[in-house]
């Protein structure tokens, strides 16, 4: 332990020097001399033999802070948190062989993601590796990673030559940068690891972009979009993921309030806006706040911009999809574009070009919505159907700890989710996100479980706001192992862990469709969840038990805004539904149907229904005529 200190929550070996610029050293310390000056200077890793030169390059390098995490998993899950928060390229290192395939997972969650993030993988060296593909493995530790990754990078190769190497990483970073961004992974062998060569004061600019602005032909789509929405007497705007990803938020928000349009978002931009401002509409999809649905499907004119409309948001049933509505889709991936109905009305473009295109043709003709009957409705709807009446008298339920979160969660903090399970739906469906928050989510398209900590651990560094995760007892399971890395790494970030013993999601959908036999759910069918206030206990972290409302007054509200690391395992009812949703129903051999996008159960009675919807669905009559097994 005396060959190195620790300052700033960054290793630093004493043995090594710290100069400013080395002339001459590894193309290790190149690749970490070029990442710090693009502005990359924070990288996730797990030390190993198949990776040691560029674990010592990292390690000395000036101007990088190296965060250790116990799993590579963590470290590509920690990478995306760091690149969604800070906008830049996260750096993921790990070694090779299981290091490696270690990684795969979050390197799916940021391909489906589309987030930025660099691989970076050692590699046995060049005489041991497996090229003839003859024997299944022929150095140590040896796999092909690349051909692992190759459907889920946007750019994956081996270098095998030293003189290419500047090139090929630049390549790396410009690819997972532009157009629709994404992962890449560079396979470094260690003898390439260790060639030196001379180490420039300053790098050229790569030029590399996958599609030029100058190639998106939209004027004469945009013309007749901008025809169609000056007819429209009931506008509707939809943002989806593609806004942040080309940094476009600020012109999003322009947008919105210069046309006077009623927005809905998908959840990874859910923030862009406060929950309680005049043309929040809400967050569509099978599961929602019904008023979101209901205000898709009533709407005549929608754009959606940056939104790839997955079965998720058009509840399985994209041709239904906003039905009464003139639709416009915007999308950087042409692939995306052409798997939508042909009503779609399709525009290919980044969303920041398009968003910028489209408020020069606004300002132009000096387009606003002037029809308040729409907006007070959407407005009107929000109101009747945004509460959250989930909420169990009886038991301490996720709805009531949401709801509670939603008001004592400070303006201008950054909210760490999990990706997947009962509790986190339930927080992104009913959370009234305040102004300035930041709402990370990692992995919607993956669901991987076990995102949590390492995505707190990414979101932790070069941020000053106060930190709060929200995650579920099933999930923190499976990477409870950085919980030691967030104490070691001085975190002060308040955790609340959801403790509904076990998968509820899962148990619902066993008794829902399989009468109640149940597996993997809960203590009494084979899997049993630690308590993680107890864990954190023996870690020597603070930690508070949550079993009521009076609990979380006199526990959570008392000590939220501390600046110490404190989790909170909050009990909650074990047997919770979640609502409001596009239930799917059974027709046997295999089919399965899901509810209309506005129809949602708890069914309304078709009376209301009809009050608040433009037509009434034919699958609506036969929902409530027991057509269907549920």
């Amino acid at each position: 332990m005396d060959n190195f200190v620790r300052k700033n929550n960054t290793i630093n070996f004493t043995s090594y020097p710290q100069k400013k610029k080395i002339s001459h050293d590894t193309i290790s310390y190149l690749l970490f001399d070029y990442l710090a000056s693009i502005g990359t200077k924070t990288v996730f890793l797990v030390p190993g033999g198949g990776n040691m030169f560029l674990v010592d390059a990292a390690g000395r390098h000036p101007e990088i802070k190296c965060i250790c995490t116990h799993n590579e998993q963590a470290a590509v899950i920690a990478a995306e948190s760091y690149s969604r928060i800070n906008k830049e390229v996260g750096v993921a290192l790990v070694t090779t062989g299981p290091g490696a395939t270690n990684s795969i997972t979050g390197i799916a969650g940021a391909w489906l993601d589309s987030v930025p993030i660099l691989i970076i993988s050692g590699q046995v060296k060049r005489a041991d590796i497996n090229n003839e593909k003859l024997v299944r493995q022929k150095g140590p530790q040896e796999i092909d990673i690349v051909s692992m990754v190759k459907g889920i990078t946007k750019y994956s190769k081996t270098i095998l030559d030293p003189n290419i190497f500047l090139n090929e990483l630049q390549k790396a970073v410009s690819i997972s940068k532009s157009g629709r961004p994404g992962p890449c992974l560079i396979d470094i062998p260690l003898d390439i690891q260790s060639s030196e060569l001379e180490i420039p004061n300053e790098y050229n600019e790569s030029n590399y972009k996958e599609i030029p602005t100058q190639k998106f032909r939209i004027d004469n789509k945009l013309e007749k979009m901008m025809y169609e929405l000056k007819k429209s007497k009931k506008p509707l705007l939809l943002m989806g993921m593609g806004v942040k990803c080309s940094d476009s938020v600020k012109l999003a928000k322009k947008l919105i309030e210069i046309t006077n349009i009623p927005t809905a978002f998908t959840w990874p931009v859910s923030d862009i806006l406060p929950y309680n401002h005049d043309l929040y509409v809400g967050r569509p999809g099978v599961v929602a706040k019904r008023n979101a649905n209901i205000t898709i499907q009533n709407s005549d004119f929608l754009l959606s911009i940056g939104a790839r409309l997955d079965r998720i948001v058009t509840a399985f049933n994209p041709e239904n999809f906003a039905k009464n509505a003139k639709l416009f889709c915007v999308d950087v991936d042409r692939a995306e574009l052409q798997k939508h109905p042909k009503r779609f009305r399709t525009i290919l473009s980044d969303a920041g070009f398009f968003i910028e295109n489209l408020l020069e043709k606004i300002n132009k003709v000096k387009y606003v919505n002037t029809n308040l009957r729409w907006n007070k409705k959407c407005l009107d709807l929000k109101k009747k159907y945004g509460k959250n009446i989930f909420s169990k008298k009886t038991k301490f339920s996720v709805y009531q700890v949401v709801e509670n979160l939603s008001k004592i969660i400070p303006k201008h903090s950054i909210i760490i989710t999990g990706s997947s399970g009962l509790s986190i739906e339930v927080f992104h469906t009913h959370f009234i996100n305040k102004l300035g928050q930041k709402i990370i989510i990692n992995s919607e398209g993956l669901g991987s479980m076990g995102y949590g900590f390492p995505s707190l651990l990414g979101t932790a560094f070069t941020q000053n706001q106060e930190l709060f995760l929200f995650e579920s007892d099933g999930s923190a399971m499976m990477n409870l192992q950085e919980l030691q890395t967030l104490k070691t790494n001085k975190i002060k970030a308040k955790i609340f862990i959801i403790n509904n013993s076990g998968y509820v999601s899962i148990k619902n959908t066993q008794k829902n469709y399989f009468g109640g036999r149940f597996l993997g759910v809960d203590k009494n069918s084979g899997i049993e969840t630690s308590s993680i206030a107890d864990l954190a206990k023996a870690l020597k972290i603070k930690s508070y038990k949550i079993k009521n409302n009076h609990d979380f007054n006199q526990k959570v509200r008392k000590t939220l805004r501390n600046d110490e690391f404190i989790i909170y395992e909050v009990f909650v009812d074990d047997d919770e539904k979640l609502l409001p949703k596009c239930s799917a129903f059974n027709l046997g051999q295999g089919k399965m149907i899901s509810a209309p996008l506005e129809d949602m159960s708890p069914l309304l009675d078709i009376n209301d229904l009809q009050k608040v919807t433009t037509n009434i669905d034919d699958l609506s009559l036969q929902i409530r005529n027991n057509e269907f097994n549920n």
